[in-house]
């Protein structure tokens, strides 16, 4: 049994990156609008507002699916 993370955990850690990075920019987005004086798209507060949580929960899992990997793999004695 290997040590690597496999396609599914790997994919959740690069969506949550994602979405997470996406989330800052929409928030560099906003501070730019606010600072230009206009008004900015609803939908940047909707992903501002729902991307960081979305984005550090998916980064979370990858991180309970790697100590669950790792535990499974020093309990069969696979080191």
């Amino acid at each position: 049994m290997s040590s690597a993370p496999g396609p599914a955990s790997r994919a959740t850690l690069l969506v949550g990156v994602a979405v997470t990075a996406s989330a800052f920019a929409a928030l560099l987005v906003i501070l730019g609008c606010y600072a230009a004086g206009s008004d900015p798209h609803p939908g940047l507060y909707w992903l501002t507002l729902w991307g960081f949580p979305a984005g550090f929960a998916l980064m979370c899992l990858y991180v309970l699916l790697s100590v669950a990997r790792r535990r499974r793999l020093n309990s069969t004695g696979g080191r």
